[in-house]
């Protein structure tokens, strides 16, 4: 088939990959609107099926030679025993007790959670540069018609601006502070902090003074207007670790769903959609392009994900960016 993937970011780029692999002829088409960070979070430590598409996930950034480097995880707050008995059932390596500079129990997790280098990726797929437009089952590039057997969408927060079609997404802007703080750990450990609302995640991984922190805070609008997110996540990650002071705000637009988890499937004969990633992406964004190659070659189903769940929902408001749990 001759397929056109619209978006190079997490999806795409996946996708790219999985269907040259089956030997489809796969162009991307990039706007180059989106930041891409070097490297973003990847957590087994989700929830449910979550933790089958991050574990899909973390076996194809091995097979394609994408660096994850890993670091321990201190997960603090109170987490229902179905999903510790989860993780454990996975195996998992976790562990529950007290953690003195935390001044909090948590549960450290061992070999569950990398920075992914997510920017390689990315950077390694051929794409033409172009601001794409669907228009019922056919595509334009710069406005200049392209013929494909299968378009997929896969702009993230610009999905409902490039197609006419009702999409049950909302983009909206978020955003984490670079901090520097006193103790160089920071930057060799991730902190999923429940308690207090935060999570925090190295910067470099060289046990610098510097650490990245964000709280999940969501602002719904258009990915074409500046906005600026406030230091909240810098004053609750405070309470618990001490002065954080702020650096530089790094930011960006996502894209959500009624239930802040992952969508994909068919909008019309030969129109693909996989989004919807709700801040997440690096964790699930290769097992959702897993499930969208599963069902365009193969047909299969899985209906937690399917976008047809949304088929009865008019108008929905976002909820906070799920990370982990």
């Amino acid at each position: 088939m001759k397929i056109l993937i619209i978006g190079r970011g997490i999806v795409g780029s996946s996708l790219y990959y999985m269907l040259k692999d089956l030997g489809h002829s796969v162009n991307i088409v990039e706007s180059r609107f989106r930041k891409f960070y070097p490297t973003l979070i990847h957590s087994l430590l989700l929830k449910g099926k979550d933790i089958e598409l991050a574990i899909e996930s973390k076996k194809f950034y091995e097979k394609y030679k994408i660096p994850l480097i890993k670091y321990p995880s201190y997960t603090i707050g109170k987490i229902d025993k179905k999903i510790i008995d989860e993780w454990i059932s996975y195996g998992f390596n976790i562990e529950e007790k007290y953690i003195n500079w935390l001044n909090s129990y948590a549960i450290i997790g061992k070999n569950t959670d990398s920075l992914v280098a997510i920017k390689k990726l990315i950077n390694s797929v051929p794409y033409i540069d172009g601001v794409a437009k669907i228009k019922n089952n056919s595509v334009e590039i710069d406005g200049k018609a392209v013929n494909a057997d299968v378009i997929i969408l896969t702009a993230g927060a610009w999905n409902s601006y490039i197609t006419d079609f009702k999409l049950p997404l909302k983009s909206y802007y978020c955003w984490a502070w670079v901090t520097t703080n006193n103790n160089p750990l920071l930057d060799k450990v991730f902190i999923y902090d429940y308690e207090l609302g935060y999570y925090s995640r190295p910067l470099f991984g060289l046990g610098m003074k510097l650490n990245i922190v964000g709280d999940g805070d969501t602002i719904v609008g258009d990915p074409f207007t500046r906005r600026f997110g406030d230091l909240s996540p810098v004053k609750k990650a405070t309470e618990r670790v001490g002065e954080l002071r702020p650096l530089f705000r790094g930011e960006g637009y996502c894209e959500g769903t009624p239930d802040m988890r992952p969508v994909y499937g068919r909008i019309t004969d030969k129109v693909y959609i996989a989004g919807g990633l709700n801040g997440y992406g690096a964790e699930v964004g290769p097992g959702i392009a897993k499930l969208l190659v599963d069902f365009i070659v193969k047909g299969i189903e899985e209906k937690e994900y399917i976008i047809d769940r949304f088929s009865n929902i008019s108008s929905f408001e976002l909820g906070k960016e799920p990370h982990e749990l």
